[in-house]
This record gives structure tokens, C-alpha cells and sequence, in this order.
């Protein structure tokens, strides 16, 4: 747009200077933004490049050191070696540590009279802790248990015990009940109480 095209919209001289003012304002406006992008993007890229400069510097450095330094070259590796025999041990340490706990958890649901003896018998070799936390190869190790050392589970049942010439006391375990009784002694009810 310039001036010849403002005056055949039928804009006087006046006009036509304060539309051609606006307009280059804006372009100076537009120009500054830009510059300032492009500035920005200027001073990205020297200091990307003082980086890439200044790493290559560093690993120069580092090389000559280590190639002087063999006994710290030697060091730095014996130290790696070691972090990263101590970090798979630490891995396997929790690793195991998760599987017994889950162990423990699934066994303390059974019917085991001791989940920690029933433990022993299980092949920890065929036991596996899922991502999703189920444990692969319990389930049928506890039924296997349960048929061949059903000695280790509660099955529920409980038979009563009655010792061979022993009776029940016809003695109250009530002291007012008792008292009650006739031939009441409270030394042998307090005998009695304490078991003896």
C-alpha cells in the first residue's frame, strides 16, 4: 500500500501522511520483534557453541590426565566395576526381599499352623514374584503340601480332649457359685483356679 493507492480511496493529503505514520510504526514495530527473535536465537547458538568448544577442551584435558595417569585411569574402572557389582547385588538383595515378603503374605492367608515351617518346604527356585504382584508357582506347591504334610495346616477340625482317668472339676469356676456348694473348700478352689 502507498500513497497513490490511499488517494484513490478518496483520502485527503493529511490523511494519507497519518495512515503512511501508523503504517511505519508498525513495520517498526514488526522489525524490533523480529530483531529481538533473531538476537535471542544469535545468543543461543554462541553460547551452544561456546559448550560443544568448552566439552571439547574438557575431554582433551581428561584424555591427557588419563593417559598420564594410569594408575587413576586403573582406579576410575575398579571403581565402576564396583558400583555396578554393588547396584546388581542391591537389585537381586530387593528383589528377593520383595518375593519373601509376598511369600509371607500369601502363606499368613493359608491355613498353615506356621507359615515360617511351611517355608522350608517350599522350592524357592520354582517361586516367581509377577510384575503385577501375583507370585507364579505357590499355589500349587501349598496344594502338593497340603497332600503329602497335611500335619502343617488346620484343617479346622479339633477333637476334644479328655485324658485317660481324668474328669471335669464339678467345681464352679464362679468363687460365688461355688460358695454355694456344700462341701465348699476355698483352699482347693483357689488350688483349683491356679491349676494346681
Amino acid at each position: 500500500m502507498n500513497t497513490e493507492d490511499l488517494k484513490k480511496l478518496g483520502l485527503n493529503d493529511e490523511q494519507v501522511k497519518e495512515v503512511m505514520a501508523l503504517k511505519g510504526e508498525a513495520i517498526k514495530a514488526e522489525q524490533a520483534k523480529q530483531q529481538a527473535t533473531i538476537d535471542e536465537i544469535t545468543a543461543e547458538r554462541d553460547s551452544l557453541n561456546e559448550q560443544i568448544a568448552q566439552r571439547d577442551t574438557d575431554i582433551k584435558a581428561l584424555k591427557k590426565a588419563s593417559g598420564a595417569n594410569e594408575e587413576l585411569s586403573s582406579k576410575l574402572s575398579d571403581l565402576q566395576a564396583k558400583y555396578d557389582a554393588d547396584t546388581k547385588a542391591l537389585s537381586e538383595t530387593l528383589a528377593t526381599t520383595k518375593l519373601n515378603s509376598a511369600i509371607s503374605e500369601a502363606l499368613g492367608k493359608t491355613s498353615a499352623r506356621d507359615p515360617q515351617d511351611l517355608k522350608a518346604f517350599l522350592n524357592m527356585d520354582d517361586i516367581k514374584l509377577e510384575e503385577d504382584g501375583s507370585i507364579a508357582g505357590l499355589n500349587d506347591q501349598i496344594k502338593t503340601l497340603q497332600e503329602s504334610k497335611a500335619y502343617l495346616f488346620n484343617e479346622g477340625t479339633q477333637a476334644s480332649y479328655n485324658p485317660a482317668g481324668g474328669s471335669a472339676s464339678s467345681q464352679s469356676t464362679n468363687l460365688a457359685e461355688a460358695m454355694k456348694s456344700k462341701d465348699f473348700n476355698f483352699t482347693e478352689f483357689l488350688q483349683s483356679q491356679q491349676g494346681e
